[in-house]
């Protein structure tokens, strides 16, 4: 019998008693030459690229393992696929892919070694079910587009071979992203009976009973969690005393010149406050500064699994890729565009609004600007004046849904009037109320404003 594998074995016990994955490959990495040679060490390569998908060159180290031992292995195979797969997971799924990423590989793969699989390895369940599973996992990846194609993989998988626990996860998580929340608690349910009290069940189980609507049961998951969850018949989960979060939400535009970053045709993302109410759901608590599925007053359901954090006040917060919005709120938001002569003043026109009502900055622009460009003349030539400082602020007007919108006009118009250095035009609130005049007037505005703070310097101001 040869040495080699006695002594891969040897070195594969010592990786495994490593604590960090780079002393794990310090034993593995001497038998790098055998990699497309010696199917052992292929395998343990596999199985340990599924716990560090970060190492440079994975991709290419699994595609040598899949061309060169692929068709006469599933098993291998399965395991070199499963590893693309975490690969790709290092990507949020919330985040569309740049080219033709790790799961597109995994899948063209799949779908050549299924296809020439024998009768005799597709009816056993380590090779067949094995490969069609690690199949369906990377069409998951792929998204919608091939949404159909990977639950078909994965109930073709489990109808023919039992449903293992860790399929069950699986095909939970692949409902649970597309948003099939009752199918995937189904699995979900089946998944801890096969696994027991494992966390990241529980986890994924709560989150699809939220967004089923099944708070109790939500409760009761979180409570098996350790969380003090309260719960009542027909209302979701509460968790005391959570810190705020952040969610990363999809926006596109229009958002206003003064801040394009962004093309209004592109889609990115949006950082917002949220103030959880469980460790999986919670309510929007600052408003998106694009149009987004979800904005201030919403109640949200979001992944377990934060996409990173962002440092704040000394703590490292979390932040969460968003799955779904649970119930839109009753609250009113109008985008408004001001100028304004010193710095503070449209910040405290909010403080003499109604009560429950946010004057909210998203942010400003200051420029030097000819006085009469920034009344609008920027098209038209004339004479420049000495620029002065021009302040362009903007954001959103928020009211709580039993404000009556009239109020909120009558107290904004007011606390204008006591602050004539204040343009303000917020066109929205005045078609909401049906004031097509004055809706207008904003409108025409706001193309001032814009115009004056954002187009002077172009026109050589």
């Amino acid at each position: 019998m040869s040495s080699k594998p006695t002594e891969l074995e040897a070195a594969m016990q010592r990786a495994l008693a490593e604590r960090s994955a780079d002393a794990a490959w310090s034993h593995l990495e001497p038998f790098r030459a055998a990699l497309t040679r010696d199917p052992e060490v292929a395998s343990a390569w596999a199985v340990l690229l599924q716990a560090s998908p970060s190492r440079p060159g994975a991709v290419e180290d699994l595609t040598a393992i899949l061309d060169r031992f692929g068709a006469a292995d599933p098993a291998l195979a399965a395991a070199a696929i499963t590893a693309l797969v975490r690969v790709d997971e290092r990507r949020p799924l919330d985040e569309p892919a740049i080219g033709e990423g790790a799961a597109t590989v995994a899948a063209r793969h799949a779908e050549k070694l299924l296809a020439a699989l024998s009768s005799e390895a597709s009816a056993d369940a380590d090779r067949g079910g094995a490969l069609t599973i690690a199949y369906a996992n990377a069409l998951r990846r792929l998204g919608p587009a091939r949404d159909a194609d990977a639950v078909a993989a994965f109930e073709r998988a489990i109808a023919r071979h039992g449903a293992r626990g860790e399929w069950l996860v699986d095909l939970g998580l692949c409902h649970k992203w597309a948003g099939r929340f009752r199918a995937a608690l189904l699995a979900f349910r089946k998944a801890r009976e096969k696994l027991g009290e494992r966390r990241p069940v529980l986890f994924h189980l709560a989150g699809a009973a939220i967004g089923a609507g099944e708070g109790e049961e939500a409760a009761a998951a979180l409570r098996a969690l350790g969380l003090a969850a309260e719960a009542a018949p027909e209302r979701l989960p509460f968790v005391p005393d959570l810190p705020a979060a952040q969610l990363r939400v999809p926006t596109r535009g229009p958002g206003h010149g003064l801040a394009a970053f962004v093309p209004d045709a592109a889609a990115s993302f949006e950082r917002v406050w949220v103030q959880p109410l469980s460790p999986l759901h919670g309510v929007v608590r600052s408003p998106t500064f694009r149009e987004a599925i979800a904005d201030w007053g919403d109640v949200v359901l979001w992944d377990a699994a934060p996409t990173g954090t962002i440092p704040h006040e000394g703590r490292a917060v979390p932040v969460f890729p968003m799955l779904a919005v649970l119930k839109p709120g009753d609250e009113r938001r109008f985008r408004f565009l001001a100028l304004e002569q010193t710095d503070g003043q449209v910040r405290a026109l909010g403080e003499q609004l109604p009560e429950g009502v946010v004057l909210y900055v998203h942010g400003q622009r200051v420029e030097q600007v000819c006085a009469r460009c920034a009344a609008g003349e920027v098209l038209t030539k004339h004479e420049h004046e000495a620029p002065t400082e021009h302040r362009a602020v903007f954001g959103k007007l928020l009211i709580p849904g039993d404000r009556p919108l009239p109020e909120v006009r009558d107290a904004l118009e007011k606390a204008l009037r006591a602050a004539p250095g204040v343009l303000m035009a917020i066109p929205g609130l005045y078609e909401a109320l049906g004031l097509t005049q004055l809706a207008g007037k904003n409108h025409k505005s706001w193309g001032v404003i814009e115009r004056g703070a954002l187009l002077s310097a172009r026109a050589g101001a």
